[in-house]
């Protein structure tokens, strides 16, 4: 397995991007479980929330692509090995990815 390369492309801190990948490889769990399982309570409020704030943040972007930008930020995905790349150029893609994680980092109110 080679080794992954970290770019510091955001003006965010490393720390907040971390979370937000976080938040976002998780998404999937989270709406099986609101559709499916029997969770209530705060449990619920919470994976609503987080679940919102993810999608608040994929709103900026094309309805066709926005999957493919969820997963390139779970998986650290970047141009060259993302399906969004037949769909856009380099650097509307990368301009693309920071306003999502950004958007999500404010939505989660983790920056101001």
């Amino acid at each position: 397995m080679s080794k992954r390369r970290v770019y510091y492309k955001y003006e965010i801190p490393r720390s907040v991007v971390k979370i937000v990948e976080a938040v976002c490889a998780d998404y999937e769990r989270r709406e099986q479980a609101i559709k499916y399982s029997n969770i209530t309570g705060d449990t619920l409020e919470q994976y609503v929330e987080l679940n919102s704030a993810v999608d608040t943040g994929l709103e900026a972007i094309e309805p066709g692509v926005r999957h493919f930008m969820l997963d390139d930020i779970c998986n650290g995905r970047g141009y060259d090995y993302s399906f969004a790349s037949q769909y856009m150029a380099k650097n509307s893609y990368y301009t693309r990815k920071k306003k999502i994680v950004f958007d999500i980092a404010k939505s989660l109110h983790l920056i101001p």
